[in-house]
């Protein structure tokens, strides 16, 4: 690749010269023309002379006719060969400094690009160069591989850790790297070392709960509760203590206690939509198991605060009637087309899910069947929720939808086809029914 480089650079400074030379050697090389030139001179100022003499009456006008035909016809006539020469270098001795000029082209030029190669090219080589050195990438590929990835770093970090044992930072940030890459419980044992090298960290108690309860299935084991309660009894105002405890109370059976956590978090939540929903959520589960169990519960509007619902909606009365509906359930009957049903297999998957309309992607509740079971009845309802507090009660405006995949994935993929339905507050105790005919892109 030099090799070729260096090849079109000496091509292009030929060029280069032949282009600024070539008019300069081309007047001298033409003494023909030089010729013919100094020839129409010559002949232009004996013409001249005969005008003057016939007008000062030193010649007559038959002598002066007679002289300007004999002028004519000598112009037509090749003059002798010294009377050539002496005209071309008449005319071509303007010309003789141009050789130096010539040379000094030749010279100077191919010396002032290498010198503004030297001052600029060399200076951009070797910035690549230090670049390559330092492992760097070039501008066009920074936006692709200017950062390792974060499976790299934290490889890179084990290694660290293994090596020198690790700080309390590095095994937090270990935990993180793992929390961020889905590894729940390498993040748990990593929040763990952390933890037994600052016992007294109130955030490492609530992570390394939260990855404990990821790992198992999102449900707070004893260890994570005990986790929870310490953080929370060393920082009690900390919203997501406040959080974890009223849902590790609600799971372990204790609801009253997570009543307190979660209308004490619940003012510190205004304006976050989803957080306050899922709040009004399980306080309406854990008040209805209190009255269940033969036990004296204030009224929910009381137990909630409805001015701390100000920020779900602008009429906090109608909301609140609507979110904790206890218990909600859709009755979805589902079909498929003749058309659409020729198209796949009796063992091809059928997904029945409902998601918010607005609000998380994630289904807050869904079923699973294959293409026989079809025409099916079904139901979808709280207690199919993914998480706690994410579940059909937690929304008003709702969209069930029905899918057939060939490849059995969840996501939706092109080739698919799908039937979806709009439901709110006031069609939710209606049966729904939906049925597969559209393709999805």
């Amino acid at each position: 690749m030099n090799v070729t480089f260096w090849v079109l650079i000496v091509l292009m400074l030929l060029l280069a010269i032949g282009l600024l030379i070539y008019p300069l050697l081309r007047a001298r090389h033409n003494t023909s023309i030089a010729y013919k030139e100094s020839n129409l001179r010559i002949n232009d100022e004996k013409i001249k002379e005969l005008d003057i003499d016939l007008k000062e009456g030193r010649i007559d006008q038959d002598f002066y006719q007679l002289a300007r035909e004999e002028l004519d016809r000598e112009l037509l006539i090749d003059i002798p060969l010294e009377s050539q020469q002496a005209a071309a270098l008449d005319l071509a001795s303007s010309v003789k400094r141009y050789p130096v000029v010539v040379l000094m082209i030749s010279f100077f030029v191919p010396v002032l690009v290498l010198l503004l190669y030297l001052d600029l090219g060399m200076y951009s080589a070797s910035e690549e160069a230090f670049v390559a050195e330092q492992g760097q990438v070039q501008p066009q590929q920074a936006s692709q591989s200017q950062q390792p990835s974060v499976e790299e770093m934290t490889r890179k970090l084990e290694e660290k850790i293994e090596k020198e044992g690790g700080s309390v930072e590095e095994w937090t940030m270990l935990g993180r790297a793992h929390k961020y890459l889905g590894k729940h419980e390498l993040a748990a044992k990593a929040f763990a070392v952390a933890l037994e090298r600052d016992t007294g960290n109130a955030q490492l108690m609530l992570e390394t709960a939260e990855m404990i309860a990821l790992s198992n299935n999102q449900a707070f084991t004893a260890e994570a509760r005990d986790l929870v309660l310490k953080a929370y009894a060393i920082e009690p105002t900390n919203p997501n203590a406040l959080w974890f405890a009223g849902v590790a109370e609600y799971q372990h059976g204790n609801y009253r206690q997570a009543i307190a956590h979660l209308t004490t978090l619940l003012p510190l939540a205004v304006g976050e939509e989803a957080v306050m929903q899922s709040v009004v959520v399980i306080v309406t589960k854990s008040r209805e198991q209190l009255i269940a169990a033969g036990e004296e519960v204030p009224e929910l509007t009381e137990l909630l605060d409805i001015e701390a619902m100000a920020g779900v909606a602008a009429q906090p009365d109608e909301q609140v009637a609507v979110v904790v509906a206890a218990g909600t359930s859709l009755n979805v009957t589902v079909d498929i087309s003749n058309e659409v049903r020729e198209k796949f297999k009796t063992n091809d998957i059928i997904f029945v899910y409902a998601k918010a309309k607005q609000g998380p992607r994630m289904p807050l509740a869904a079923q699973r069947m294959t293409l026989a079971e079809l025409p099916a009845e079904i139901v979808l309802d709280d207690s199919m929720a993914m998480v706690d507090g994410m579940n059909l009660s937690a929304f008003e405006q709702l969209v069930v939808s029905a899918r057939v995949s060939r490849s059995g994935s969840a996501i939706a993929q092109s080739g698919d086809y799908i039937g979806h339905i709009d439901v709110d507050s006031k069609t939710a105790s209606v049966s729904l029914n939906i049925i597969i005919d559209t393709l999805v892109p």
